[in-house]
């Protein structure tokens, strides 16, 4: 006979209290999450002290980046989404995730945009966690992601930052152009290296 998967649909009655039970079972079980996400989690440290703040939980992947992990059992909210990036630049960690059972659209976006807009060698992830039983069985946690890097993104970052250094060659070329010209002539004295085609 096959059972029936049945959703927990209160997250409260499997981690009673987000700090003490869902952060601590997080903690010793990064595997479970590294591995539906498709991630190396290496856990350090939970409640982390950052300055007069804690992390969640302070992780690192097999090539030694920091992991950030914010956690929560209710939407997301601002006051994680500031934790978050908080945390990230006050420890230069490279790699933040921030779970919930329920991600507003708002927040996708943002993480979305994040990604988007920070440097190839920094990823956001925003995970859904949600917990599964089979009859009476014990509930099981089920982690996806609902926005993260994308090939294309990285491919795009990728791209900018090799424009960017052909911008930044091509502005010194002129700057010495100009320098060795306006050697001989004041015809080109105004003429900036900065956007000269």
């Amino acid at each position: 006979m096959i059972a029936k998967l049945e959703p927990v649909d209160d997250l409260k009655t499997v981690w009673k209290h987000e700090a003490h039970d869902f952060t601590k079972w997080l903690y010793d079980n990064c595997d479970v999450l590294g591995d539906q996400i498709g991630l190396t989690i290496n856990p350090i440290e939970a409640e982390k002290a950052i300055g007069s703040f804690n992390v969640d939980i302070l992780a690192e992947d097999n090539n030694g980046k920091l992991i950030v992990i914010e956690n929560q059992l209710e939407k997301t909210n601002h006051d994680h989404l500031g934790k978050v990036l908080t945390y990230l630049s006050n420890i230069d960690a490279k790699i933040a995730i921030w779970i919930s059972p329920e991600p507003r659209p708002e927040h996708i976006r943002a993480i979305e945009f994040l990604n988007g807009m920070s440097s190839g060698d920094t990823a956001f992830y925003l995970v859904k966690v949600q917990a599964f039983r089979i009859g009476e069985s014990e509930p099981a946690p089920l982690f996806s992601i609902v926005a993260g890097p994308y090939e294309e993104q990285t491919a795009t970052r990728k791209m900018k930052d090799e424009l960017n250094e052909f911008e930044k060659t091509r502005y010194k070329f002129f700057e010495q152009l100009l320098e060795k010209i306006n050697e001989k002539t004041s015809i080109y004295s105004n003429i900036s290296p900065v956007g000269y085609q």
